[in-house]
């Protein structure tokens, strides 16, 4: 068995981060379905996509359970519908974990206590920025975009929107969560009304974690995160990584 990396430690986020590019050898690591859709899109951006964001997950399964890779099993049935589209799970992994991508980045959140959900989006266009702040903004939030100056509007957006899908990923409802009834300004989400008929009681917390770019990304979890750590899979199993409070 290989070295393997310690989980989390509590009150601890491992954040990866993977760089998307074209790696024929990543796709031997690939489910029978996965590697069947792949094969099914033309060469390029979006295929490079699912298959860096698909090993990823095996390849960071792998440091650490030091099981291999391509034996791990990856479950994402959805416990409402029974579809294949719901939270992502290592069988007897020992960890949670939520997948967030850019065109040109995946981005894994790994917790060992509770829960954990990241995301991080790119600012709309223009001519649909104010549709989305009706339909996804709660009065609250709509009221505080108001009062900044309209440059700093698509920004301030954005990284509410990535709370809420943040948390939406957390707790596995995703896009039939109803967004405009998650408050997401302060460090704890709350819900206003009922996002979802099975919404969760417990608290969610909220942090942000400045990636690659200068981008922000925003992750969700029922522990509280007083500590992210950034990690490479280019770097060594068991190496110094780099902290961040």
């Amino acid at each position: 068995m290989s070295a393997v990396d310690a989980l989390p430690a509590a009150g601890e986020c491992h954040l990866w981060s993977v760089p998307v590019r074209t790696r024929p050898e990543w796709e031997t690591l690939l489910a029978p379905d996965e590697a069947a859709r792949a094969a099914a899109m033309p060469g390029g951006g979006r295929r490079d996509l699912l298959v860096t964001s698909r090993a990823a997950q095996r390849l960071v399964a792998h440091r650490y359970t030091g099981r291999p890779a391509r034996d791990l099993r990856i479950e994402r049935t959805c416990l409402r519908c029974g579809a294949g589209h719901g939270r992502p799970r290592v069988v007897h992994g020992g960890y949670d974990y939520s997948v967030t991508h850019t065109r040109h980045r995946v981005l894994i959140a790994v917790v060992a206590q509770g829960l954990v959900g990241i995301d991080l989006d790119t600012s709309p266009y223009p001519g649909v920025l104010r549709r989305l702040i009706a339909r996804t903004a709660t009065p609250g939030e709509r009221a505080a975009l108001s009062r900044l100056p309209a440059r700093e509007v698509p920004e301030a957006f954005t990284r509410l929107w990535s709370r809420k899908e943040a948390v939406a990923k957390l707790t596995g409802h995703g896009l039939a969560a109803r967004l405009n009834r998650i408050e997401v300004r302060g460090d704890l989400a709350r819900a206003e009304g009922s996002p979802a008929e099975d919404w969760p009681a417990f608290p969610i917390h909220l942090r942000d974690a400045r990636v690659e770019g200068g981008r922000i990304a925003a992750i969700a979890s029922t522990r509280r995160i007083t500590a992210l750590e950034a990690r490479s899979l280019s770097a060594p199993a068991t190496s110094r990584n780099t902290r961040f409070a």
